[in-house]
């Protein structure tokens, strides 16, 4: 039981708490960034609410709740 454990930490540790090597984001980031981009998202089109960024990384790609994702949202816009 205590390996088990342990092997699950390290593995949930390993693939969503640290920052890739490659880009240095995490995985919620880079599903908030994949999902902007499908929707046309960019710094020269009219803006969209995070509720509606949010509701589509919820439903394509985390649907695990939007606390996560929201407070992810939040940090990335923060400097």
């Amino acid at each position: 039981m205590k390996t088990s454990y342990l092997d699950y930490a390290m593995s949930v540790i390993v693939s969503r708490a640290l920052p890739d090597v490659h880009d240095g984001l995490k995985p919620v980031q880079r599903r908030i960034l994949y999902a902007m981009l499908e929707a046309g998202l960019r710094p020269d089109r009219p803006y969209r609410k995070s509720a509606a960024v949010v509701g589509d990384v919820l439903k394509k790609y985390h649907p695990h709740g939007d606390a996560p994702v929201y407070e992810a949202l939040v940090r990335m816009a923060q400097p």
